[in-house]
């Protein structure tokens, strides 16, 4: 069995590495920085527990590596505007959102959105970082480099957010774990619950539009997606194409 080169060395590498090991897995968190010479990645599977990167000499040779699964689906997804509208090609649910591109274009914005509006900027930001609420008497707190380089939407009243984590192999099985109840403080997920009896009809939704989007990219691997909970069912927040925080129960 193929060993796995994973790009990055963080918590999710780590977590990786000792989920490798009942299987008969060896499994090989490398740092950013190492030179590519020292990193086994030619005889193994290459994955990554993060979006983005920066480029340095190892990322520069993984990333186009044909052994990098998915490597043509990481950019699609770290990009939120990319992301936003592949949801809307699939015409799965979520915020309603637009690009913002200028200052200008801020009562249509509100016209359009309502009185909330939540600025994320299209790369990077997690854990609350680069996120904005704002209303129509606070856009002057939004930095000027921001446009262009934000997307804006709706601010949803949600009772509650939930992760599925899924995965789907190459002969487009797909599997899913139970859904989990995220809890957030200042913008960080501080604790996933599973219920022991999950909401069905929550995780069919939830399924069934994982299993869409994991299908259109021929995506292979673990992929996790947030979501709002709303009276009207689900709304997608957010995809991340690795495992997640929300599925260390796991």
């Amino acid at each position: 069995m193929k060993q796995v080169c994973v790009l990055g060395n963080g918590q999710l590498g780590r977590m990786l590495r000792q989920a490798g090991e009942p299987l008969g897995i060896a499994v090989w968190p490398v740092g950013l920085d190492a030179e590519p010479a020292a990193v086994p990645f030619q005889q193994s599977v290459i994955t990554a527990e993060i979006e983005r990167w920066p480029e340095t000499a190892l990322t520069r040779e993984l990333a186009r590596h044909p052994a990098f699964v998915n490597r043509d689906v990481f950019p699609i997804i770290a990009d939120r505007l990319t992301q936003k509208q592949l949801f809307d090609k699939l015409h799965l649910p979520t915020a309603p959102w637009q690009l913002l591109s200028e200052r200008s274009e801020w009562p249509a914005v509100f016209d359009r959105l309502g009185e909330l509006a939540i600025v994320k900027r299209r790369t990077g930001g997690y854990d609350g970082r680069g996120q904005w609420r704002l209303r129509a008497d606070e856009t002057e707190q939004l930095p000027a480099e921001c446009y262009g380089e934000c997307i804006v939407e709706q601010g949803i009243n949600f009772s509650g957010e939930v992760s599925l984590v899924g995965a789907r192999g190459f002969d487009g099985s797909t599997v899913f774990y139970p859904l989990t109840h995220n809890l957030h403080q200042d913008g960080i997920l501080r604790t996933s619950v599973a219920f022991p009896q999950a909401n069905a009809q929550l995780q069919a939704q939830a399924e069934e539009m994982l299993s869409a989007i994991m299908q259109e990219l021929s995506y292979v691997g673990v992929m996790a997606m947030e979501c709002f909970v709303t009276p009207q069912g689900l709304l997608i927040n957010e995809l991340a194409p690795r495992v997640h925080n929300s599925g260390h129960w796991t």
